[in-house]
């Protein structure tokens, strides 16, 4: 039997949060980015959640399994937190 999966359990979005949390309380930042590939929703709206709002498409911006592939930017400020 194989290894029980981690998907839908929550852990991007908690150390996501804690990853914020550090740049805004610890390391006194203004802005932190992040961005997904555009196939992958998922992680999207695991930003969401995080509070992050979309800022735009990066047309074929990473280069992945031999062929360019869009990624979505988002962004959350220090006031928005």
């Amino acid at each position: 039997m194989g290894k029980p999966s981690a998907v839908g359990q929550g852990y991007c979005t908690e150390a996501a949060c804690e990853a914020i949390r550090h740049a805004f309380d610890d390391l006194d930042l203004n802005r932190v980015e992040a961005h997904h590939m555009t196939n992958n929703p998922a992680s999207g709206r695991v930003m969401r959640k995080l509070g992050m709002l979309p800022e735009g498409i990066l047309r074929q911006a990473v280069y992945k399994s031999g062929e360019f592939e869009d990624v979505a930017l988002y962004a959350i400020l220090r006031d928005d937190y």
